[in-house]
């Protein structure tokens, strides 16, 4: 299947009709019509750098101007939602080259109920620059553009959601989705991707037995190098015993097909037989054996705080042998504590997708591959709020085990930031961040980033804020070329109309 064809001719398909149907939103009954929100703005910014190349050797110092338009949209209705944020970002002398450079920078996701509770539309696009390696990390634009590329992805997603009465519910949903990266150095393909998601579940004619079937399917087309299939499907029967306790039997297939030199994917029929035990709305127990078993606690032991774990040993499907997953969540009146675990055997093309699409040089992306590889991340982070101070705190860790090469990485950081509205009109930003990026493969490296700012936002007029910032960056590693240190002042003028 020429997937990148089929997508073609879907996206012409729905777009079609997605012209269609918002032209009898904006024109017929006034119930279907949208409320809309336009925010033009334009930045101002000048750039000091005295480190503009990010070399250890031959240092050179430039001023870099930035000239960046944008606009924000918003549409509503009550059967539809339209979100666009762009900004073309406009430099001069990025880089220190005496050139212009720009940048564009989108943010656009819709949704369209075609059908009243039944057929509805969903798609989205962004635009964001992206480092090439993660050894060679940028975070923003000013330094020019020789190890970075600009990343744009497209999802356009239909799906029905049919209530068959009281026997089942259920969502059935087509997904197309495009990666592309344009950077002379990168090696990410163009990643077409078609999937197929079924779900039903048991309506209310179902008391004491209740089940589910689930079917998800993912094709993705990359240019220079190998296809990359998912599949998986599984059915479950559940019998309640009375209110607290409940037993399964679950099935399925696994089929997945990917360019692999280990043996954490592996095919065929999976069972599960297992039961359920809930004697509170604070606890809940359920686990299962077979040739995929595994064992989940929930628990919320008081009302601010809610913790659940899964430990998995898998046979059959991605991530065989043992895997753990958790989330841990804790809210004081001013606090928010959270704590995440979970391995999954993922894409960089979906972790582009699936990540905030507005977010520019994202330090955490592996460097950019069409590897498929197994990523094991814990996440910490801490919020603070009190009437005029807002801290922030986060610390990680991200194993990756890629399939192909059989190299580790791992990346280990941590940041920490103070918003202080210290007067009606002007408020301090103070950040820090520290991150190491450590691999054992063939080409072993240690890489130390650490980087400090202090910036100053004053709210001048009603709509034009100003903003002074000094930041401080050193990168530490193994290759000489990769080690840097920075020093940077900005003065930014912010105008929205």
């Amino acid at each position: 299947m020429d997937i990148g064809l089929v997508g073609s001719w879907i996206s012409f398909f729905v777009i079609r009709y997605v012209i269609i149907g918002f032209s009898l939103l904006i024109f017929n009954a006034p119930v279907w019509a949208l409320n809309w929100t336009i925010r033009p703005s334009l930045d101002l910014e000048q750039v000091y750098s005295d480190n503009i190349k990010l070399t250890d050797t031959d240092k050179k110092s430039a001023l870099v101007t930035e000239l960046s338009p944008g606009v924000v949209i918003n549409g509503s209705s009550a059967i539809s939602y339209f979100d666009f944020n762009y900004k073309m970002q406009n430099l001069y002398n990025a880089g220190g080259d005496s050139g212009i450079d720009i940048n564009n920078q989108l943010q656009m996701d819709t949704l369209y109920e075609f059908v009243s509770n039944k057929v509805f539309l969903e798609s989205s696009s962004s635009i964001s620059q992206q480092n090439i390696s993660n050894r060679r990390i940028q975070s923003d634009n000013i330094s020019g553009s020789d190890s970075t590329a600009t990343v744009s992805t497209f999802k356009l997603s239909p799906y029905w959601t049919p209530h068959f009465k009281g026997f089942a519910d259920g969502e059935i949903r087509v997904t197309y989705d495009r990666v592309n990266s344009s950077g002379s150095e990168s090696s990410l393909s163009k990643t077409n991707s078609l999937a197929q998601n079924i779900k039903l579940t048991s309506g209310h004619d179902f008391s004491s037995m209740s089940w589910f079937v689930t079917f998800n399917n993912s094709e993705s087309s990359n240019s220079n190098s190998e296809d990359v299939n998912f599949q998986d499907s599984e059915v479950e029967v559940r019998y309640a015993i009375g209110r607290k306790f409940s037993i399964f039997a679950r099935g399925g297939h696994s089929n997945n097909s990917f360019s692999s030199n280990s043996e954490s994917n592996q095919n065929g029929v999976h069972y599960t037989l297992g039961g359920q035990w809930r004697p509170s709305l604070r606890l809940n127990v359920e686990a299962g054996i077979g040739n995929n078993s595994f064992i989940t606690v929930d628990i919320s032991p008081f009302r601010r705080l809610h913790w659940v774990t899964t430990f998995a040993n898998n046979d059959i499907g991605l991530n065989t042998g043992n895997t753990w997953n958790s989330e841990l969540n804790y809210r004081t009146r001013r606090s928010v504590w959270k704590l995440t675990y979970n391995e999954k055997t993922v894409t960089t093309q979906r972790l582009l997708l699936d990540q905030q699409v507005s977010t520019q040089f994202n330090t955490r992306l592996p460097t950019l591959t069409d590897e498929v590889f197994i990523t094991k991340r814990a996440d910490a982070s801490f919020t603070f709020h009190t009437g005029k101070s807002d801290v922030i705190a986060k610390a990680y860790k991200t194993i990756r085990t890629f399939e192909q090469s059989d190299d580790d990485e791992e990346v280990t950081g941590f940041n920490v930031s103070w918003n202080w509205k210290f007067s009606r009109r002007t408020s301090a930003l103070f950040k820090s961040n520290w991150q190491q990026t450590e691999s054992e493969g063939i080409d072993a490296f240690v890489d130390e980033r650490i980087d400090f700012s202090v910036g100053i936002t004053r709210n001048i007029l009603s709509r034009l804020n100003g903003k002074v910032e000094y930041r401080y960056v050193d990168q530490s590693s193994d290759d000489d070329l990769n080690t840097y240190s920075e020093n940077r002042v900005t003065a930014t003028l912010s105008l929205q109309y």
